[in-house]
């Protein structure tokens, strides 16, 4: 008698675990968010002094979470001799909906900041955490490099 509860116990246990899953597996939001660029474009110039102006459609299929702007040096690894500073930017920002429009005006600083080659990257991140990235280059300033 005790192997056959060993038997039952043994079969019933597996089809125990496979009924007791649940169905929100399958509702999970594993879409990645999309980001529309409308401006700047892949290589657009500015001046310091200048502004850049950043319009998007950020858009999720379920609720989008937050953005991120980030302007970083595109340096490529080589060093010239040179007393100013890279330039940097970042900003961040709570958004909710399934489409957002980013319309955001940033202004670059004069000073003595390192002409040439930017990375400009969008982020998006959805309330599930599914994130997108976006990056283009701009120069900023006058290119003497090449």
């Amino acid at each position: 008698m005790k192997s056959f509860f060993k038997i039952i116990l043994l079969t019933a246990t597996p089809l125990f675990f496979l009924s007791s899953c649940s169905t929100d597996d399958d509702n999970l939001d594993t879409t990645k968010p999309e980001i529309v660029l409308g401006s700047p474009v892949d290589h657009q110039e500015y001046e310091f002094g200048g502004t850049i102006n950043i319009q998007a459609i950020l858009k999720d299929n379920e609720e989008l979470g937050s953005y991120k702007i980030d302007i970083h040096s595109d340096n490529d690894g080589h060093q010239h001799r040179t007393t100013s500073t890279p330039w940097e930017f970042s900003d961040t920002g709570v958004i909710e909906g399934k489409e957002f429009i980013l319309d955001k005006t940033i202004t670059i600083p004069t000073g003595d900041f390192t002409e040439g080659h930017y990375h400009l990257g969008l982020m998006v991140i959805d309330k599930a955490g599914n994130e997108t990235q976006s990056y283009i280059e701009i120069v900023i300033g006058e290119d003497h490099h090449h």
